[in-house]
This record gives C-alpha cells, sequence and structure tokens, in this order.
C-alpha cells in the first residue's frame, strides 16, 4: 500500500483560555463545522446556507473521572492534509483521493478532540492521556436534527445482534423514546443525506443510536461478564449479563472516529471511502499473496446436485465435483461451509472426507480452499486450528456467529486478523457488525456480512429488490458486502416461494446478475448449486468474467430504496449495472466515463418483455461502435436489472 503525499500544511494556532469557537472548512469550501467549547463541546454542520444537523455534549465519563475535565481550552492546532491513497484492495478505485482540514483542541487536562473536515463529509474523535487503565462508563454525544429528518437503519434493540435486521425509514422526531439500532445509519435532512459510520474501533465496543427524549444520542453495550455456556455452538458465547461500563482499556489513547458522510445527493455515497480512509495503516508486512476472487461453496448446493454418478454431501466426490466446476469458470475458491468437523474439534473432520486432498486436488486445478468455522470453536483454538489449516494448505476461512459488538468480541476480530494473516489466510466475517476500517490494517480481511443477504430467500421474503436498492447507499458505503449474488433460480414478487434448500432470488435474471457489480465485494460468493450455473451456461460465463476488484466507480442515477445504476472499471473494461425496485422503471444515462479516443463494443443482458411475470426472461445483446456520450435507454420489468460490459475495439 502506497500513500503518495502531494501537500500537507500546518498551522499552530494559540487561542487564549476564553476562545470559544473555532471553524473550519472542506478543502471544496462547501461544508462548514463550527466547533463549540464555551459550556461544552458541540458541533453544528454546515451547508452553504443550511444549518444540517448538531452534536452536543460530546464528553466520556470513566472511573478516572469526567474527559475532558475542564473546558479551558489549552491550545488549537489546525492542519490540511491532501494526499493519495493507493488501497491493496480495489473495493471501489484504485486510488483514493484524501483531502481534508484539520482541528485539534487541547484542554487543560490534556484531553483532545480532533476534528477532521472532508468533502465527503467529517469525522471525530478524543485522545486521553491520563495515566494506568480506566474503565470507561459512558461515551456520549446528541445528535440534533430538525424535526423533518428521516432515519433510515437496522432497527434492533439486541445485546446479542446478528446485524440482519430488515432496514426501516421513520422520522426521528416520531420515534419512540429507547428506540435503538445499528451503523450505518442514514438520515434525509435539509436537502443533505448524513451517514452515521465509524472508523478505527480497537479494545473499544462498537457504537450504535438510541433514541432519547428528543435527539439521537450513542450507545454502546456493556463489557460482557456472563455467557450462555450451556448454549449449542452458535449461541454458546451469547451474553446474558453485562458490566456497567462499556470498555476496560488504557487511559492514555485514541478512541475510535465516529464519522458522518455527507451529501447532497444520495448518489455521491456511492464513492464515498472515509472509513476506509480513518482506518489504521496496513499492518501486513508483505501482503502479496491476499488474493481476492469468486467463491463456490457447498452449503445448500451439494442440495441441488444432480445429473452426476455420486451421492451429493460432506464427501470427497461432492468436493472434487465443485472444484471441477470452478476451474472450469475460473473462481478462485472452493469453501467447505458447515458440516466438515467431525464435533467441535477444528482438527477433527467428518469419516468420509480427506481435506488435505482435496487442497491437493484443487491445487491441480488452479483453486484455492477455504473453511468455515464458528466463533466459538475458533476462538478457543485459534493457533492450534490455523496450524493445522497452515498444514492442510488451506488458504481462507468463513468466520460465523460472533453475533455481538463488544469490547471482547471487537478484540476478536483485531486478533483473527492478525493470526490468520500470519499464516496467510484471508478472512470472510459472518454472523458479524458493519466494517469499521479493520479492513485497511489487515486487508486478509476481504469482505463480511452485516445485512440481510441471499440465504434470507430460504425463510422469508426480506431480501428483495427494495432491499437490494438500500444497501449500496448504507451498508455498501461502509465497506465490502457477502450479498452473495447471481443466482439463475429467478422468481417474479408472484411467483417467490420459500425453499431453504433450494433457495430462489427476487427479482429478474438480469437483476442478479447485476447485482454482482451493485453488491461491492473483492470475495464474491455464488449463490447456487452448480448444476444451474451448468444449465445456464451463457449468464454463468457472462457473471464469472465479472471483477471483485475496481479501479474506478461512477454513479449514474439513484434513489435510496427505488432504484440506482452505477459504472465499474477494471483495467480497460467499464461494467455498468442498474436495478429497480418492484416498480418497472426506465432510466437514461449517457456514457460520458468512456474516453474520447476509443471505439467500444457493448454486450449486455436485459430483461426480457416477458421479465414482469417470468423472471428468468433475459435478452443478451452485442452492439459496436459505441463511443463516449452515446446515450442508452434502460427499461426494467419489476423488479428488473440492466448490465452490460463495455470492452474497447479499437
Amino acid at each position: 500500500m502506497k500513500n503518495h503525499l502531494i501537500t500537507v500544511l500546518f498551522t499552530y494556532i494559540a487561542f487564549p483560555l476564553w476562545a470559544a469557537e473555532t471553524r473550519i472548512s472542506s478543502p471544496d469550501g462547501t461544508l462548514v463545522l463550527s466547533i463549540d467549547v464555551s459550556q461544552n463541546i458541540s458541533v453544528k454542520l454546515i451547508a452553504g446556507n443550511t444549518d444540517v444537523f448538531e452534536i452536543r455534549n460530546m464528553d466520556m465519563f470513566t472511573d478516572k473521572g469526567h474527559f475532558p475535565a475542564t473546558m479551558r481550552v489549552k491550545k488549537v492546532k489546525q492542519s490540511s492534509v491532501n494526499r493519495v491513497v493507493q488501497p491493496l484492495i480495489r473495493e471501489k478505485t484504485a486510488t483514493i483521493p484524501e483531502r481534508y482540514n484539520e482541528a485539534v483542541i487541547e484542554f487543560g487536562d490534556k484531553t483532545k478532540i480532533q476534528f477532521r473536515l472532508y468533502n465527503e463529509g467529517f469525522a471525530y474523535r478524543f485522545l486521553t492521556d491520563a495515566a494506568g487503565d480506566m474503565k470507561v462508563l459512558s461515551d456520549n454525544a446528541d445528535f440534533i436534527f430538525p424535526d423533518s429528518a428521516r432515519l433510515t437503519f437496522q432497527k434492533d434493540d439486541r445485546y446479542n445482534s446478528d446485524y440482519e435486521r430488515p432496514y426501516v425509514t421513520e422520522k426521528i422526531v416520531g420515534m419512540a423514546n429507547g428506540e435503538m439500532g445499528n451503523l450505518p445509519a442514514l438520515v434525509n435532512v435539509a436537502g443533505h443525506f448524513v451517514l452515521f459510520m465509524e472508523a478505527g474501533t480497537k479494545d473499544y465496543p462498537v457504537m450504535w443510536l438510541k433514541k432519547t427524549a428528543t435527539n439521537l444520542s450513542t450507545h454502546y453495550w456493556g463489557y460482557p461478564l456472563e455467557y450462555n455456556s450451556q448454549g449449542n455452538k452458535e449461541d454458546r458465547r451469547r451474553v446474558v449479563k453485562s458490566a456497567d461500563y462499556i470498555a476496560q482499556t488504557t487511559a492514555s489513547r485514541s478512541f475510535p472516529w465516529k464519522v458522518f458522510g455527507v451529501a447532497d445527493k444520495e448518489t455521491k455515497l456511492l464513492t464515498n471511502q472515509l472509513v476506509y480512509l480513518l482506518g489504521e495503516e496496513c499492518k501486513i508486512a508483505d501482503p502479496s499473496w491476499i488474493k481476492p476472487g469468486w467463491v463456490t461453496f457447498d452449503w445448500w448446493s451439494r442440495l441441488g446436485i444432480y445429473g452426476v454418478d455420486f451421492q451429493a454431501g460432506i464427501n470427497m466426490e461432492t468436493a472434487k465435483y465443485m472444484v471441477d466446476f470452478a476451474n472450469e469458470f475460473g473462481i478462485r475458491y472452493f469453501l467447505f461451509d458447515s458440516g466438515w468437523t467431525d464435533g467441535e474439534d477444528l482438527s477433527q473432520v467428518v469419516d468420509g472426507l480427506d481435506i488435505p486432498e482435496v487442497v491437493r486436488y484443487g491445487q491441480t486445478k488452479g483453486v484455492d480452499v477455504m473453511l468455515w468455522v464458528v466463533y466459538d470453536h475458533f476462538a478457543g483454538q485459534m493457533e492450534k486450528a490455523l496450524k493445522t489449516f497452515a498444514q492442510w494448505g488451506i488458504k481462507g476461512v468463513k468466520i460465523d456467529f460472533m453475533n455481538r459488538s463488544d469490547q471482547e468480541v471487537v478484540d476478536f476480530y483485531w486478533k483473527a486478523a492478525e493470526k490468520c494473516a500470519e499464516y496467510k489466510m484471508v478472512i470472510d466475517f459472518h454472523g458479524a457488525y458493519r466494517p469499521d476500517g479493520l479492513r485497511r490494517a489487515y486487508p486478509n480481511v476481504l469482505t463480511r456480512e452485516a445485512l440481510i443477504e441471499f440465504e434470507y430467500n430460504g425463510f422469508g421474503n426480506r431480501d428483495n429488490p427494495d432491499h437490494h436498492c438500500t444497501l449500496p447507499f448504507i451498508r455498501n458505503v461502509a465497506g465490502p458486502v457477502d450479498y452473495i449474488p447471481g443466482t439463475m433460480n429467478n422468481a417474479s414478487k408472484d411467483d417467490f416461494r420459500i425453499n431453504g434448500n433450494k433457495p430462489m432470488g427476487q427479482g429478474t435474471r438480469a437483476h442478479s446478475l447485476a447485482m454482482a457489480v451493485i453488491a461491492e465485494s473483492p470475495l464474491q460468493m455464488l449463490s447456487d448449486a452448480q448444476p444451474l450455473y451448468y444449465q445456464n451456461r451463457e449468464c454463468t460465463e457472462f457473471l464469472l468474467k465479472i471483477p471483485v476488484e475496481w479501479d474506478d466507480t461512477v454513479p449514474l442515477d439513484g434513489a435510496v430504496g427505488d432504484y440506482v445504476a452505477l459504472a465499474r472499471k477494471n483495467g480497460n473494461d467499464w461494467y455498468v449495472a442498474a436495478i429497480t425496485d418492484w416498480t418497472p422503471r426506465k432510466l437514461n444515462i449517457t456514457l460520458d466515463f468512456l474516453s474520447p479516443d476509443k471505439t467500444y463494443q457493448i454486450e449486455l443482458i436485459r430483461d426480457g418483455i416477458n421479465a414482469n411475470t417470468t423472471a428468468v426472461d433475459y435478452i443478451r445483446e452485442v452492439k459496436t461502435g459505441v463511443k463516449k456520450g452515446d446515450k442508452v435507454n434502460i427499461d426494467m420489468a419489476s423488479g428488473g436489472g440492466w448490465i452490460a460490459k463495455i470492452q474497447v475495439i479499437r
């Protein structure tokens, strides 16, 4: 990872003790933060002539006292940064401009509060300087919005949350006292969109939002004291009793960044990368072994195999069949999901399965093997398990059922990322809280869940096109999503049926293919049993040529929960994707992002004329002579989509 420093300007300003306000502007001048410390710490975000929202009562209470202990300002340091960051994993872009103006206010007790204002939003964090350790009792802030503000978030009130609740939209002023949910959370206010996120969470719990009598405020779950020790492997570490403090930590440290993406149009959120920029620098000396890619896995897919001469299941024949499938379509990984272990010892494998032999076979086919593990097992056996996995030749793990966001489990994420990096294994976190910048420090953390994804079609209808059109503006802004796109088992709203073993996907065939571009992730899981892909080879070959890394991302059009269209570039190729909710929709886009001196070919898959009622109906077209500035008309069915690959021909 390389950071190219263009300009760094430091300005030191010593304020007299009575100074109460500090103002900083975004680099482009469109946003202003007015920071007031006359009574308590508060900040107002101003866009043009509009006061967007305020944050008040920003402080911390600990067993060592209140931070800051005094509102007497010792000094204020202001600085500006303009540089370009090159991420190791190209999630949205090959380079990320990082431009911000910063103010660090130091109080008389050496407590500091640090603000960074970008063109895309702002962030702040506390820094304390006290001796020894401390218990943090509360980390406070009240978020003040006008009565017109509407909040879209995962409403939830569970300590042991799986972070898989549907997004709901409510007027903040009408929310019930005590109503709460997790981040990211989007507020539509005063002609702007404010996205609550968090970055740099380490040795500390994850922040939630809670409605108080009149405002939104911070909420943190207490430090865990007792667990559901008699539970099964999936809920044994469910917390049943917690402390009246939220963290046990050193008293001299920097705390997590509270992050607020800000845009005057929701499509601008699609390229927001503040969470990544505010994460810690890469801690892996040589990360060249980290390989993004597509994954086929055996959970429900083994239940849909037919036309073979073996009994499908967790066995050698099935595993090699899936490796052969991966090899044929250029898929990088095969994942053994739930069921491969014999009991709770991660070094023991069920009868009839020889994982080292599967790995050896995969190596002859250019396919790497990953393993699914449960948090409870992995946390207790981490070093032993990883040593065994390394001996077998495993290249990655999918860790599931953390289902918490307290300080202890946050520490587990960091430890797992570090230890897996030592053994050169990539990670997919499931049953997980949302991304918070860990992937910058440990880019082997390629993706995570924290959303309703495709599997929900096996037991409900929450994974629907309305949800798909919400994800890019909220959850995907914080970081990659393991959505599991590309089903060939497509259903209209009327035809959809629940089948846990062979789940259908809601929306059209073109919609499901477009999700591989819309739902951004460097590790993309295939959703179906392999015979469905063989049976639909034209779409499969199109799907599995879609990259999982991108050099550029260009928002084209969209509205939260309704529709979205964007273009992504990999090398010289562009992919354009659009999806709609259950409302049929027409879009007109202009190919302004193409190079002016080149001619292109466009290969597209769009909804067929009967896709409104028969969701598998699609049309593939190829056109040549496409140039920059050409207009494209997109006509999408109910739950429909549109996807195109645009290649240079001269």
